[in-house]
Order: structure tokens, then C-alpha cells, then sequence
């Protein structure tokens, strides 16, 4: 998210006390109640509701109704599903999503946020459920510039075929602990000509080999490649 001055709060006391033009929020241990309060900030264009691991769908499916909300991290919140997801999918200005953590996300609440078209930034790790589907509704975002994938998740060299195939605008992307991902796959992401940083760790199917065949083809790409 970015680095502009936030209002942290910790209660629903001090949700109350913001001014109403408030931009950005911090929320510390806060609950369904308090993120509730937060949805009625309608000026609000960033939110960290990371590590609020008490709040659940029925709160954060409110969220849809700040229509200025740009940046929305909520990592470690590990009871919200697809349900938070296929509401915040409505979401005009959304550029930034932090997922991370967050173990009931799958493939269907992915789908839905293939039509939140303002989406630029998406991080996954650990939403282990996600599989190719998940990473292919994604490849439709038209402005996706940055993608982590999460790790130990069953996605294969399929979804790089189709995120290369489908995306234009991708500077960033991470691979992790992907166990099906191999050189076959990484030769398909020489079509995302915009590409500028890659990170690779351990793929047991990647190679020295396969690494160095992408740098070729994309030389403006900053390969960090870890076995």
C-alpha cells in the first residue's frame, strides 16, 4: 500500500471520532463491528485490515459500498472466502489487493475478480486452493501489473500459458514453491513483453537452463531465480 499518513484505529470509539473525509485507515484487532462503521467512510481510498483475523464476510462484503476504496489489504484475515471477493469484484477504483494468507480463497472468488477491471496489484501466498482457473480469470484484468502467485498451490505451466496469452500490462510477477511449474512454462512468459522483475524459488522443475532462455528473450526483465 502506500505510504501516505493513516488514521490507525483500534476501536469503534475511534472509527466514530474520524473525520468524515478521512483517506486512509489502519485497523488494529478490530472485528466485524468496527469494519462495518468503517463501510459508512465513504471518501476512504485506503485500507489495512491486515492481521484483523476476527473479521468474516458479513463485514467485509459491506466494503462494496466505498466506492472510492483504492488499496484494501487484508492478509491474514483467514476467515473471509469468495464471498468478501465476488462483493468487493464491484468495486470501481480498486487498484491493490493483498490476499495474503487468507486460506478460504479459491478459484470461484478469482472469477469474480476478473471483472474488477481497475485491479493493478494482486498478492495470494498461501491461498493454497487456487489452482490454473483462479490464475486465468486473473489473466483477463486489463491494467494487472503485479501478481504473486501463492505457494504450494496446484497451478501448472497451463496458467502461464494463458497469463501470457491474455495479459499486456504484467511488470511483476512471483512464482514460489510451485512444484508444476516448469521450463516449458516459464518459455510461454516470453510474451509478456512488459515484464520487469520475476521471481522463482523453489520450482523443482526450473532450470539454470529454462531461466536463462527467458532472460534472452525478455532482456529487460529482472530474473531473481532461487532452486
Amino acid at each position: 500500500m502506500s505510504r501516505g499518513i493513516k488514521n490507525i484505529v483500534n476501536s469503534l470509539e475511534a472509527i466514530r471520532n474520524l473525520p468524515p473525509d478521512v483517506a486512509s485507515v489502519e485497523g488494529h484487532s478490530l472485528g466485524d463491528a468496527e469494519v462495518i462503521a468503517i463501510a459508512s467512510l465513504r471518501s476512504l481510498r485506503e485500507l489495512d485490515l491486515s492481521g484483523c483475523d476476527g473479521i468474516t464476510d458479513h463485514s467485509v462484503s459491506r466494503l462494496r459500498q466505498v466506492a472510492s476504496l483504492e488499496e484494501l489489504d487484508l492478509s491474514f484475515c483467514n476467515q473471509i472466502t469468495d464471498a468478501s471477493l465476488l462483493a468487493l469484484a464491484g468495486l470501481p477504483a480498486l487498484r491493490f489487493l493483498n490476499l495474503n494468507w487468507c486460506y478460504g480463497v479459491t478459484d470461484s472468488g478469482l472469477t469474480g475478480l476478473g471483472h474488477c477491471k481497475s485491479l493493478e496489484v494482486v498478492s495470494l501466498w498461501s491461498c493454497e486452493e487456487v489452482t490454473d482457473s483462479g490464475v486465468e480469470a486473473l489473466a483477463m484484468l486489463p491494467s494487472l501489473r503485479v501478481l504473486e502467485l501463492p505457494e504450494f498451490a496446484a497451478i501448472t505451466d497451463q496458467a502461464l500459458t494463458v497469463l501470457s496469452a491474455k495479459n499486456t500490462s504484467l511488470e511483476s510477477l512471483r512464482l514460489d514453491h510451485l512444484n508444476e511449474i516448469s521450463d516449458e512454462g516459464l518459455a510461454r512468459l516470453s510474451g509478456l513483453k512488459r515484464l520487469r522483475s520475476l521471481t522463482i524459488e523453489g520450482c523443482p522443475k526450473v532450470t539454470v537452463d529454462g531461466v536463462a532462455a527467458l532472460e534472452k528473450a525478455i532482456p529487460g526483465c529482472q530474473i531473481s531465480f532461487k532452486t
